[in-house]
């Protein structure tokens, strides 16, 4: 199936946008060269997507021509130059055409792959028979300096995005796309007056299936010197290393998006299974590399994956194709786009189980995995692990499929109810306990508080019982002191009587101790 830009390139000027008075300049250009007139060659100069060789084409086919073109992929050495152009430039077709000979990019001759090719060009210009158009992007680069006195210099402009946006609009209709006016502006805007991209955008947005504005806005800025297909185009076309490894240099793509395209085209374009083997073999080499960056976080292995992907493919053939070959968007990436909302599901149930494991997402990948094999080996565990880690059912569903899914959660729900069930009996059993807990509590309390009363009866018992005690002792006590005072009365009454007994009591117990004194003598 062909790629939009081939399927709807313009087959006349009249379809060519944009640069209308470039397009005229070229008509009369050639009908000059239709009089016998020998004007200047013509060096088309504008950024890329811009329609350069797209109006070379076009104007050959309106006036009758046969082309032969030289383009980015071909060596464009000095011998090269003068063998297929050389020849072109002064020759007819076997039919009576006249050639159109076209030079794609002359700009991009330079180095020792294209020694003497510029040099070579003013030679076959100044004997010229045909036409010849030249297309560069800058038409200052030193590598084509010396050409310039003897071509005479077009410059197209980038076209605006309104003519972009037509393009699109007639290219969505005629494939019955269901895309809005909106999302089509987007990409015109986005474009960057590079038509070739945006109708490339088109095309990968439908293949992706999402041609929402949000997918638009998530599209690269096209402001960059080259794309996809043309590195695509050098890498499987040309058979010069040199030339190979500077396919990608102007790219916005990293390795591992181009890898992809890469091994999506090589079947299409290599017709032989051993150079497709020879192919593959360094885009396995490559694929290591890119790896290795991931795992080590080194970067500067991109030099030597990229070197394999494309000199290694671009050798991997035995001659160059020169057929047409329509490069088309990887499937892998259709795929990836199918499979978006899956993997987004797939990466919340990792981060499910990152969290409660607090492991890695590498880790709990190796976990996932796991917990597949014991959904089909026990669905009862596996019921406890989708409760542990909180996986919903859309996710299970994802994870083990439905019928697995559906298994899995009838479990589920029947150790929940289960759960609640004991759960409630725990919560009776646990209330009656709580309820003769509070009702011994209670007893307790009355006990303790009819213990505290006894207390408090007796402690006013004795307090009473010490209160009587003190009474009667501070009666005894005024009884004494009043028995001493009326002692003490009496003793006044008979002082002489007092004495004389004292005397005598006195002697008595002299007369006791000489007894003693004596009776301890004998013995």
């Amino acid at each position: 199936m062909l790629s939009w830009v081939e399927k709807y390139r313009p087959k006349s000027l009249k379809e060519v946008v944009g640069n209308e008075k470039v397009k005229e300049k070229l008509k009369a250009w050639i009908e000059s060269y239709l009089k016998g007139e020998k004007p200047k060659p013509i060096l088309l100069v504008g950024p890329p997507g811009c329609g350069k060789t797209t109006m070379a084409y076009a104007l050959a086919n309106d006036y009758g021509f046969e082309v032969i073109e030289l383009n980015a992929s071909d060596k464009r050495s000095g011998s090269v130059i003068k063998r297929i152009v050389g020849h072109a430039a002064t020759s007819s077709s076997i039919f009576g055409k006249k050639f159109l000979i076209i030079l794609d990019e002359v700009d991009g001759i330079s180095g020792k792959e294209d020694a003497g090719g510029v040099s070579e060009l003013i030679k076959v210009i100044k004997k010229a028979k045909n036409p010849i158009i030249l297309t560069a992007n800058d038409a200052y680069a030193t590598s084509i300096r010396n050409l310039l006195p003897y071509v005479e210099v077009v410059q197209l402009n980038p076209l605006n995005k309104t003519d972009v946006y037509k393009v699109l609009k007639r290219i969505a209709e005629k494939e019955k796309l269901n895309v809005d006016e909106k999302t089509l502006k987007m990409i015109a805007q986005r474009s960057a007056g590079d038509l070739r991209s945006a109708i490339n955008d088109l095309e990968a947005l439908a293949l992706s299936g999402d041609l929402s504005y949000d997918a638009v806005q998530k599209l690269p800025d096209r402001n960059r010197e080259a794309n996809i297909f043309d590195a695509l185009r050098i890498i499987l076309k040309t058979t010069h290393y040199g030339i190979a490894t500077t396919a990608l240099m102007n790219v916005d793509e990293t390795p591992d998006v181009i890898i992809e395209w890469i091994a999506e085209n090589v079947p299409k374009e290599y017709e032989k299974l051993e150079e497709i083997d020879r192919a593959f073999e360094y885009l396995s080499k490559a694929d290591r590399y890119l790896g290795r960056v991931m795992r080590r976080q080194n970067y500067s292995f991109w030099k030597y994956a990229t070197t394999l992907m494309t000199a290694g493919v671009a050798l991997s053939k035995d001659e160059k194709y020169r057929k047409w070959t329509p490069y088309s968007y990887p499937k892998i990436f259709r795929l990836l786009t199918q499979t978006k909302a899956e993997r987004e599901i797939l990466n919340k149930i990792l981060k499910k189980i990152g969290e409660k494991t607090h492991a890695s997402s590498k880790r709990a990948r190796f976990d996932l995995q796991m917990l597949k094999v014991i959904a089909k080996e026990n669905p009862s565990i596996a019921a406890d692990l989708v409760d542990y880690f909180d996986i919903n059912e859309d996710e299970l569903k994802v994870l083990v499929g439905d019928k697995l899914a559906s298994e899995i959660l009838k479990i589920l729900k029947e150790k929940k109810k289960l759960e609640r069930k004991k759960k409630k009996e725990e919560l009776k059993e646990k209330a009656k306990k709580e309820k003769e807990e509070a009702k011994k509590e209670t007893e307790e309390i009355k006990e303790t508080i009819e213990t505290q009363i006894e207390e408090e009866i007796e402690i006013k018992k004795d307090m009473d019982i010490k209160t009587e005690e003190r009474i009667e002792t501070k009666d005894e006590i005024y009884r004494e002191d009043k028995t001493k005072t009326e002692i003490k009365e009496d003793s006044k009454e008979t002082p002489k009587e007092s004495k004389k007994e004292k005397k005598t009591e006195k002697k008595k117990k002299e007369e006791k101790g000489k007894q003693l004194t004596l009776d301890a003598f004998f013995k």
